[in-house]
């Protein structure tokens, strides 16, 4: 896919600098890039996912809302289209220095195999009590972030690499700037249809086929799902599963189709669904409870989701997977896969070593 090199995609980088918050996000398998920026004082901060119901902008959501990593809505004071449009009007632009930006040295992290082997014995030790089906575990891995470095231009090169993925680059004085490739949709809504995703199970691009425990992944993912959108939802459409490529990796994936019951709205439906299996484990709500308690880190933004609500009359938002968090002088990647007892300690750690490359790849 052909981008436009005649833009200089390093304004961004002034944006996150002055600590302006704005999303630029161009949506899988479409050429046009988007802009959100908000010009008023204070994002929204919100407690709840339901909470988001008739709101419009553009969310940042964590893998569970706290005060440290609140549900943040970039209200479109600026919405734009087009690299044309959105570069023209930045170039006439002139912002003031905001905040203090979030030192990422500050945050948890796990970086090392020695840190992730052991958080992989408490996740297997859970499985293996029959505590829970399905655990992810996730890590971090730092790289020090050149003075050469753009988030703009790395946001730019992750559009032309990665066409089918929806990629992002956002800001806010809360949340930090963060940058992600993401395969994975959450919810969209267009028209009163919402759509959905399963997408579990991972291997390297090749011709062999899915073996028992990635389908076994799939399956606990779309049954978890399919019981959940039984809930709100009215005749729910499945299809699948099948392959879908994201950069250097495969995972199976099954489309749902539906239409909410009468009286509730999106917020309900994210409530009902993030974070879902292929993020947490199964059964939901122990494995989201073993992860908060267990893994040595908090993922803040990551297996969180992110995306344009009721922007233009659609919303399309994305599990936040393939991505990293920018500091000052560091770039924090990460990286997750999913656990059952027949998982071994060292192809769950080659499946986050090449997750990471999706990002890796562009800077």
């Amino acid at each position: 896919m052909e981008f436009n090199q005649d833009f200089d995609y390093s304004i961004f980088d002034s944006l996150i600098e002055k600590n302006v918050s704005f999303a630029v996000y161009r949506q899988a398998r479409q050429q046009d890039i988007h802009l959100v920026l908000q010009t008023s004082q204070a994002t929204l901060c919100l407690a709840s996912l339901s909470d988001l119901n008739g709101k419009t902008g553009f969310v940042i959501a964590p893998f569970r809302i706290s005060e440290d990593t609140p549900l943040i809505v970039i209200h479109p004071d600026i919405c734009l289209k087009g690299d044309v449009v959105i570069f023209s009007y930045l170039s006439d632009c002139h912002f003031e220095g905001g905040a203090p930006h979030i030192d990422i040295h500050n945050q948890t992290s796990v970086n090392s195999f020695t840190q992730y082997s052991s958080d992989y014995t408490a996740f297997y030790s859970a499985l293996s009590e029959n505590k829970l089906q399905k655990l992810v575990l996730s890590r971090t891995f730092d790289v020090e972030k050149k003075r050469s470095f753009s988030a703009g231009t790395a946001f730019h090169e992750a559009c032309a690499k990665y066409h089918s993925n929806f990629v992002f680059l956002c800001n806010t004085p809360q949340t930090g700037a963060w940058m992600g490739i993401s395969p994975e949709l959450l919810v969209s809504e267009q028209d009163g249809v919402y759509k959905t995703v399963a997408l579990a199970g991972t291997k390297k691009v090749s011709s062999e086929d899915w073996d028992d425990k990635n389908r076994k992944e799939q399956q606990i993912v779309v049954d978890y799902m399919q019981q959940q959108l039984d809930q709100l939802c009215g005749d729910v459409i499945q299809s699948g599963p099948f392959t879908a490529q994201a950069g250097n990796i495969e995972h199976l994936k099954t489309k749902f189709s539906f239409k909410l019951k009468d009286g509730y709205k999106i917020g309900d439906l994210l409530a009902l669904l993030h974070p879902s299996p292929a993020v947490c484990g199964f059964p939901k709500e122990s494995a989201f409870d073993f992860i908060l308690k267990n893994e040595s880190y908090d993922r803040r933004y990551y297996s969180g989701f992110v995306g344009p609500l009721d922007i233009e009359g659609s919303s399309r938002l994305y599990v936040n997977l393939r991505c990293m968090q920018i500091g000052d002088d560091l770039l924090r990647l990460y990286a997750g896969g999913g656990m059952l007892l027949s998982s071994e300690l060292k192809s769950e750690w080659e499946e986050t070593e090449n997750k990471l490359q999706t990002i890796l790849s562009v800077i």
